[in-house]
């Protein structure tokens, strides 16, 4: 899209007028929108598009991706020019823009989307199954011959590319490019070939331990979270004690509503994202206050539902996708916790609490109630982390002769 300067300025002004931005906010944006101005004024551009924004960055030293914190807020107040003539509204991360989908396969995708929303799924698996989708079709863009369809090689040459990633995520890619590809061929009239590939995805939950802290860890992690200098220490403090202490995922963290909070009984409620199952959980001490401090001194006013807000304009829900990892790295980082191979999210503090209820003898079926598991073969998979009760079974090596 492209549109005349003086409109640009005037959607983006009428974004930040209308959001509930700082002053200073404001001057900082502006600031920015001046100098690409000058820029466009300069270059002779009368209707400028995102690649003119580009070049206005690359003239100001300013890098594609990284840089300091200056540098990240011009590419976002760039960003969010044109965001605002498109959708009006500011588009809340700016890290560079994603590749758009190849306008060949524009129809298939919008046809799998389609079938996607009609199987009611949760949103989250129909994202994750778009992203995956869309990632391929990118690929298969710059591979694919022109003039024909997809074929067989262009598909083996996107796997062959996956074997970097972590087994799990490899295999998640290619369970949702099996069902894309099944699709294309039942539906789009593709090659009948592709709907056979990849007949069987070898993928085995148990090769990979889960991770885990460990008490010490852990207690350094929360100890750390006193600190006050952070952006959002109240915020922070009150998210990573619901993981530690209750165990909740990340995603069910995020979404947690207010409504779903019984202040008074001290506890929560509410719908889990990943299994579709009610959880009903007490909130310690700790966890509860620190829920309540956040709620009461540091939570911006907001009319979304959700607990957690953003603590810039616009004071709106965090994306779904947003688990607070960059939260958990930071206090991971101020604990000294080298964290190694292992992943350390939010998840890794539910691995943690898993970990500890085993090896303080909690019955299983007590920990399978307080981590909302579907499955008690899921709490199962926890036991290959309880080295304590793994070394009682352990058989004696004979002595070689």
């Amino acid at each position: 899209m492209v549109t005349c300067l003086p409109a640009l300025i005037a959607a983006a002004e009428a974004v930040l007028e209308g959001g509930s931005y700082a002053e200073g906010s404001k001057a900082a944006y502006r600031r920015v929108w001046r100098g690409f101005a000058g820029f466009c004024v300069s270059a002779g551009i009368d209707s400028p598009g995102r690649r003119d924004g580009d070049r206005f960055l690359e003239s100001a030293g300013c890098p594609s991706r990284g840089g300091t914190q200056g540098d990240q807020f011009k590419r976002r107040a760039v960003a969010c020019l044109f965001s605002a003539a498109e959708t009006g509204k500011f588009e809340l991360k700016c890290g560079g823009a994603p590749a758009p989908l190849p306008a060949r396969f524009a129809e298939d995708f919008d046809a799998y989307a389609r079938r996607l929303l009609g199987l009611g799924l949760a949103p989250g698996t129909v994202a994750a199954a778009s992203y995956a989708v869309k990632r391929f079709l990118v690929f298969a863009d710059g591979v694919a011959v022109a003039g024909r369809g997809l074929a067989s090689e262009d598909v083996l040459a996107y796997a062959a590319g996956l074997s970097a990633l972590a087994p799990s995520t490899r295999a998640g890619h290619l369970y949702r490019l099996r069902e894309f590809l099944r699709f294309l061929v039942a539906e789009r009239g593709a090659d009948g070939r592709l709907a056979s590939l990849f007949p069987v995805i070898v993928y085995d939950k148990d090769l990979v331990l889960p991770s885990a802290f460990t008490r010490e860890e852990t207690a350094r992690v929360v100890d750390a979270l006193r600190d006050p200098s952070g952006l959002c220490p109240r915020r922070d403090r009150a998210v990573v004690l619901l993981a530690v202490q209750t165990g909740l995922r990340g995603g069910d963290i995020n979404a947690l509503r207010l409504d779903q909070v019984d202040w008074r009984a001290r506890t929560a409620s509410l719908v889990q994202g990943k299994t579709g199952d009610r959880l009903d959980i007490p909130l310690p001490d700790e966890s509860f206050f620190a829920l309540a401090d956040y709620v009461k001194n540091e939570r911006p006013e907001s009319p979304d539902p959700q607990v957690f807000i953003r603590s810039r304009a616009p004071h709106t829900r965090y994306a779904e996708t947003n688990h607070f990892g960059y939260v958990v790295e930071r206090y991971l980082a101020q604990a000294r916790v080298e964290v190694g191979a292992r992943h350390h999210g939010l998840h890794a503090f539910r691995h943690s609490l898993a970990a500890g209820m085993l090896t303080a003898e909690t019955p299983y079926p007590v920990i399978s109630a307080v981590l909302g598991h579907a499955s008690a073969n899921t709490t199962r998979r926890y036991l290959r982390i309880d080295i304590e009760q793994l070394r009682a079974m352990a058989l004696e090596v004979p002595h070689a002769h």
